[in-house]
């Protein structure tokens, strides 16, 4: 059997109020997927990658997301990257206004336009790449670029 965690152990563990979490598993934005029984004598009981979604919702929630563009980009990060993924092999940024993913191919998606590719460039490679032209065409300057 998995390794479970009560409604109480997974709000200890995050930080979250209980009804917090009971509003998130009831609208099925987080869910409890070892067991997801309410009711008198059972309780509902969340996995390791629960606990981390719930994470991840809080740090959105904190960040200023809206619920409703959380529930968007985690239906989204299912539908572009699969159902077998698990959210701990991604990373998840946001400017406020929308939520990012990066792929295992290196590609950044927005998570709100149901995948629609970011154009990002890392500068350090451009720096590099930049250097190396300078000193081949302007050997002489690239002492006073570099100082």
């Amino acid at each position: 059997m998995r390794q479970g965690y009560t409604g109480p152990e997974v709000c200890k563990i995050t930080g979250i109020s209980y009804r917090q979490l009971d509003h998130w598993t009831t609208t099925k934005l987080i869910e409890a997927s070892i067991r997801n029984i309410k009711g008198s004598g059972f309780h509902r009981i969340y996995s390791f990658q629960d606990i981390v979604k719930v994470k991840l919702v809080n740090k959105l929630r904190e960040a200023g997301v809206s619920l409703q563009k959380i529930r968007i980009a985690l239906s989204n990060v299912n539908e572009i990257l699969g159902k077998n993924m698990k959210i701990t092999d991604i990373s998840i940024f946001s400017d406020g206004n929308s939520i990012y993913v990066i792929t295992d191919n290196n590609e950044m998606l927005d998570l709100l336009r149901k995948g629609q590719a970011v154009f990002g460039i890392s500068l350090g490679p451009v720096h590099t790449e930049t250097e190396a032209e300078i000193f081949s065409l302007y050997p002489e300057k690239i002492s006073v670029n570099n100082a």
